[in-house]
């Protein structure tokens, strides 16, 4: 009885003597084709990169332009694509927070860019490096810092360290496919 009771005073409430009917005109949420280029646009900045056929849109983030999810061996790796101003941090704070997410101590500059590779996309160089901490195989990183105009893109593929190795050049396939 209660119910009703909360019903009626709802709908009480919800009637007018309004007898026009009143429009809404809600924009459409555009719809993205996972497997075509995925296209980034803002007023200084345009990119775009292609999607591997066998990656779905992954978990969506607000700190994320896209998330990708890549299925091996019954798991799942995690791809994200971020985008910050400026250097988003630098290099070194950046890599160390993601040893960090792995349990592994912070190291210097000098020893990171030992670690790190030169590769090449229609961007520009980008730098690439992979994470894993030994006693602890189960989630690793591929990371990868494009940097853009004013601005600086991040790519990480978080999976096991057997998974790292395992979808290596595909990852590297896509962060080559960056392009203006």
């Amino acid at each position: 009885m209660k119910k009703l009771y909360i019903f009626v005073f709802i709908l009480a409430l919800s009637c007018n003597d309004d007898k026009h009917i009143k429009y809404y005109k809600i924009p459409k949420l555009k719809e993205v084709n996972k497997n075509q280029d995925f296209k980034i646009e803002d007023s200084q900045l345009s990119f775009t990169w292609d999607v591997p056929k066998n990656w779905v849109t992954g978990k969506e983030s607000s700190m994320r332009l896209a998330s990708y999810s890549i299925a091996y061996d019954n798991l799942f790796a995690d791809v994200s694509v971020t985008n910050f101003s400026g250097d988003g941090g630098g290099i070194e704070q950046n890599v160390n927070r993601w040893r960090r997410q792995l349990n592994l101590e912070p190291q210097s500059i000098e020893l990171i860019e030992k670690d790190i590779q030169n590769k090449k996309s229609d961007l520009g160089n980008y730098k690439f490096l992979k994470i894993i901490n030994p006693t602890n195989e189960e989630s690793a990183f591929l990371c990868s810092i494009i940097t853009v105009k004013n601005s600086t893109i991040f790519v990480k593929l978080n999976a096991t360290a057997y998974g790292v190795d395992k979808l290596e050049n595909q990852f590297l396939e896509f962060c080559s496919s960056f392009k203006f």
